[in-house]
């Protein structure tokens, strides 16, 4: 609903080239440099320019382009209540969580909320921080539960609701199976199985290593998900660190040992995360159920 050649001015902007923004939006690239000459002829001024490194905004352009991502967002909000209000979408909630976040999520929001809104309707997301912060943006979510990062977008809203810990999981054979308890020096030179780069964990842990003054972890098999972080601890002498809350030794396989980690660098405060701007009233009352259980 947005202007075509608005939206496409967006993606131009968020890609950085025409070339990279025609192939994200599945638009020749003459079709694409068009419809930006056209917007700037309504406009009256320059918009973009270009330079050795692809395409860059132009004073102007920077101003527009605030403009209209504030435009888009409060048409998105537009119509995503006006879906909810005549569409019957309000009986939905799209939440997320994080590893960390899931088991307090089952426990204090669902049972209540479905038993004072039997209509309602749950459609629940399990994935790392950074990927959930990334469906949040993209409108995919209402809300999330996750780590809390130190720097967040400034579209997005935080609310913190408890705070957690770290242990790490190795495989019974590991060298460090029989330890009653791990510090972070114990895990210099260790091989890992990590979340991705941008996961609040693993930069929680890369963090910490650097304030020991430690060589960061060798990791050497990357996963998405918990399950899969898991299954290499249970095959392979590998170690990885897990929310203290988001499993228990019975939960794991069974050849897979979980050990505290004690580090004053490594902290977890766990919140909900949210849009700003419209939300149903199925996502407010959630909003205040977590904070109550918290």
């Amino acid at each position: 609903m947005l202007d075509d050649d608005i939206a496409y001015f967006i993606a131009v902007a968020d890609a950085g080239s025409m070339a990279r923004a025609a192939l994200r939006i599945g638009l020749s690239q003459p079709a694409l440099s068009k419809a930006v000459q056209r917007l700037e002829r309504k406009v009256g001024v320059p918009l973009l320019q270009r330079s050795a490194q692809g395409i860059e905004l132009t004073v102007a352009g920077q101003s527009f382009l605030a403009r209209s991502r504030s435009l888009a967002s409060d048409l998105g909000d537009a119509v995503q209540e006006a879906r909810d209000l005549g569409g019957g979408q309000a009986g939905i909630l799209r939440i997320g969580a994080s590893p960390a976040a899931s088991n307090f999520m089952h426990r204090t929001l669902m049972p209540q909320l479905l038993q004072e809104r039997p209509a309602a309707r749950l459609r629940c997301t399990a994935a790392f921080s950074d990927a959930l912060l990334e469906m949040l943006a993209q409108r995919e979510l209402d809300l999330a539960l996750l780590p809390v990062p130190d720097n967040i977008d400034a579209e997005l809203e935080v609310c913190h609701l408890i705070d957690d810990g770290y242990s790490v999981i190795v495989n019974v054979q590991h060298p460090l199976a029989e330890r009653e308890f791990i510090v972070i020096e114990d895990l210099a030179q260790c091989r890992w199985a990590g979340s991705g780069k941008h996961e609040y964990a693993r930069v929680q842990m890369e963090r910490a290593f650097a304030l020991h003054k430690l060589a960061l972890p060798q990791v050497v098999v990357e996963a998405n998900n918990l399950q899969a972080l898991l299954m290499a601890v249970s095959r392979l002498s590998l170690v990885s660190v897990v929310n203290t809350h988001s499993v228990t030794p019975e939960s794991l396989p069974s050849n897979v040992r979980l050990l505290p980690l004690r580090s004053e660098h490594i902290r977890c405060p766990i919140g909900m995360v949210w849009r700003r701007g419209y939300l149903s009233s199925l996502a407010t009352r959630a909003q205040e159920l977590l904070r109550a259980a918290a």
